[in-house]
């Protein structure tokens, strides 16, 4: 029996989501309140995902349908990228955010041609 090309691109996406956020089948399963056998059902295209499961599904990956289903942008937004760091990498990209800034404020960044001030040879 072929499944529908729809419900593997469905699963398919709902895996690499889920893997991307570090959970288990087991995890996804309960958040959104699903057998985990169901879940893996979903991903491997076997089992169709009813839309209020997979609203659940987005809202626990803080998704809009829209975000989920457009292939046409493939580019990992900076948020996206930020969420799938480790709790420790995200603490070093917020004090990277904040020592640009600061740079910024005091003036030592010359935004003319990227260089920092005083730095002529």
């Amino acid at each position: 029996m072929n499944k529908p090309a729809q419900l593997e691109l469905v699963g398919r996406k709902i895996r690499q989501l889920r893997r991307q956020r570090k959970l288990t089948q087991v995890e996804l399963a309960d958040r959104i309140g699903v057998h985990q056998s169901d879940l893996s059902r979903m991903e491997q295209g076997e089992y169709k995902v009813g839309l209020d499961t997979l609203l659940k599904i987005l809202g626990t990956f803080d998704m809009s349908i829209g975000d989920f289903f457009d292939e046409g942008n493939r580019t990992e937004t900076v948020v996206q990228k930020y969420r799938s760091l480790s709790p420790t990498a995200q603490k070093e990209v917020e004090s990277f955010i904040e020592f640009k800034r600061a740079q910024e404020e005091d003036g030592s960044w010359d935004s003319d041609n990227g260089e920092s001030e005083g730095d002529d040879v």
